[in-house]
């Protein structure tokens, strides 16, 4: 699930030295991504508690003067962390929705990716609520671009948002009881959260 997270970083001189055949702009490149790999890690197993930066450098294999190459501080890690598992899960529910059945297999994606990788989905989860302003402004566009994708006829904003709250809030308490109940069966429990939110976005009455 883990893409290339790294920023574009200038191209290196016809005079820069390589090492092991890379260029110090790849190894920097390389450093990030360790040190992204290592907090998502961290986050995901320990919590915020447990992703401080003397601990991600240690779980990376790198010195903090690495880390603050790459990051001005801890929260600026968090923020790409989060920014690169929010991308992450849309790209590849998009990729997996069958439009004969656009909401039962954007659903199914979702949940499967989840228990696939349980500690990116507790940064994904936990961090979604965020109160930071950043994470608060990605978060925000997350949750309207998942709505987007699972409820694309809906046009009413509050029943996109109370479908998609609840389906994250349900991916929340699966997580945390460890995923015991099977997939498909988030999928049915979850599709009817968002019918009903297409029913009341169309001003039909629920039955």
């Amino acid at each position: 699930m883990w893409p290339n997270v790294s920023t574009p970083i200038p191209m290196a001189t016809k005079t820069a030295r390589q090492y092991g055949g890379q260029s110090p702009e790849e190894r920097a490149r390389e450093r990030r991504e360790k040190l992204m790999r290592a907090a998502a890690d961290l986050y995901g197993r320990l919590g915020p508690a447990g992703a401080s930066v003397t601990a991600i450098c240690s779980e990376a294999g790198l010195t903090p003067r690495y880390f603050y190459e790459s990051f001005q501080n801890r929260e600026a890690l968090l923020l790409a962390v989060f920014r690169v598992v929010c991308e992450r899960i849309l790209s590849q529910v998009r990729q997996a929705i069958d439009p004969t059945d656009p909401i039962g297999t954007g659903l199914a994606a979702f949940f499967r990716l989840l228990a696939e990788h349980p500690d990116l989905a507790r940064v994904f989860l936990v961090e979604i609520d965020h109160h930071d302003s950043e994470m608060l402004v990605v978060g925000r566009a997350t949750m309207d671009e998942l709505a987007q994708v699972l409820m694309p006829h809906a046009e009413h904003d509050l029943a996109r948002a109370g479908a998609i709250g609840a389906i994250l809030r349900i991916a929340r308490l699966w997580i945390e009881r460890g995923t015991v109940e099977a997939v498909s069966d988030l999928a049915d429990v979850t599709r009817r959260f968002v019918e009903a939110g297409d029913i009341a976005s169309s001003g039909q009455r629920l039955r």
